[in-house]
């Protein structure tokens, strides 16, 4: 019994680090052969907890072998345009000019009720508001509305430009993020004299604080009855994370 627990952590910690350094992306963003390399991982990982007589160290080997495959197709498609389309293969466009490409689907056997699923599911309630739809190498679909449909943007609009930034985090859950504070450039004695002016004495009874990147600070309470609170917290000239 001790043996197989030990057995199952160890395959347990070598898949973990093995799809870790595959990279974070989900399973739909993974191209076809990152599919393959991590459905073969798992069966490699199951065979030798289910079975003591299978040597541990063989499924550890194969396992290590399948991350420096990956490890290997992943430069090799980097390196070249053309390994990369033989790799992964290209994009196929599904739908041009809001008109469907009937040979395209039936050539990647792509059913139609799937398609306007997949429209709808983008936020477009069907193809009259769809310009273009294609379909990824890694079988998610991108679906762009038609410029009728499309919202204007400032440019557009003659709007000043805004700056793009990255909204910080600076409580979770009641504990104050101390990393982020730093990249924001703020105190935390600044954060809770904010908080104070609220009515709020403590960082545990902040479920979130976020500050986006036009300086307005958002503040949610803990409980069911705590409160939003919007503040203008830095002046807009001076944001720049």
């Amino acid at each position: 019994m001790v043996t197989g627990f030990l057995r199952t952590v160890i395959l347990f910690l070598v898949t973990a680090v093995a799809l870790r350094l595959m990279g974070k992306r989900q399973l739909a963003q993974l191209q076809p052969y990152e599919v393959v390399i991590t459905l073969m991982i798992s069966d490699l990982a199951t065979q030798p907890m289910g079975d003591v007589e299978i040597p541990l160290l063989g499924g550890v080997v194969a396992i290590l072998t399948l991350l420096l495959m990956h490890c290997l197709l992943s430069a090799l498609s980097f390196s070249s345009m053309r390994l990369r389309r033989l790799i992964c293969g290209r994009p196929s466009v599904l739908v041009r000019d809001g008109k469907i490409c009937e040979k395209e689907l039936q050539r990647l056997c792509f059913d139609l009720s799937d398609l306007m699923e997949g429209i709808r599911s983008q936020g477009i309630i069907g193809l009259h508001e769809t310009g273009s739809v294609v379909l990824e190498t890694n079988g998610s679909l991108s679906v762009f509305p038609s410029a009728d449909n499309r919202p204007a943007t400032r440019k557009e609009q003659g709007l000043p430009r805004l700056y793009d930034g990255i909204p910080l985090t600076l409580i979770l859950d009641g504990k104050m993020q101390s990393r982020t504070m730093r990249i924001a450039g703020l105190d935390e004695g600044w954060l809770r004299r904010i908080l104070q002016a609220q009515g709020i004495e403590k960082d545990a009874d902040v479920l979130v604080a976020a500050l986006d990147t036009q300086g307005k600070l958002l503040v949610q309470e803990k409980g069911e009855d705590g409160r939003l609170i919007t503040v203008d917290a830095v002046p807009q000239e001076k944001v720049r994370w």
